[in-house]
């Protein structure tokens, strides 16, 4: 199976990424790998989630969020369920952000997806574009954390 995953170290505590990554109506305004996200993000409750590199078609899944600890770990997971013959999933993509404080008071943001199931065996690169992608997403959410970090001091 195939992970994609992306790390990069945020001149904010864990608490600041939190705030940020949980504010979904606010992602239009500075990310285009993530396109929308609808829902609240609360273990049990679903969620709408439009992604994809920006000159392509997004990707639309709605799935439940796995989990959701305040400034520690966001995951949903997209599963295509198998039916009749076939018992198992054709298709999860677990996905989630890890964040980790640092001694020097940074966090580092390990954003990951796990493909699973006969489709991703079919497809062993993932996603078109999901690398860069990510680096991307990564990059725009730093530099929305630490620009609303240095407005308030």
């Amino acid at each position: 199976m195939r992970t994609i995953e992306a790390v990069i170290d945020i001149a904010a505590t864990p608490q600041q990424v939190w705030d940020v990554l949980i504010d979904f109506p606010a992602y239009p305004q500075w990310t285009m790998y993530i396109q929308q996200l609808e829902g609240r993000p609360e273990a049990g409750n679903r969620i709408k989630v439009v992604l994809g590199p920006p000159d392509r078609r997004p990707y639309v899944v709605h799935t439940p969020v796995l989990e959701a600890t305040p400034g520690v770990r966001l995951a949903w997971a997209a599963v295509i369920p198998g039916a009749g013959w076939l018992p198992h999933a054709i298709y999860t993509g677990a996905h989630e952000f890890l964040l980790t404080a640092l001694a020097d008071g940074t966090t580092r943001l390990t954003h990951r997806e796990h493909f699973s199931g006969l489709i991703a065996r079919l497809t062993k690169e993932g996603p078109r574009g999901g690398d860069e992608g990510f680096d991307a997403f990564n990059k725009a959410l730093q530099g929305r954390v630490e620009s609303l970090t240095a407005d308030r001091h």
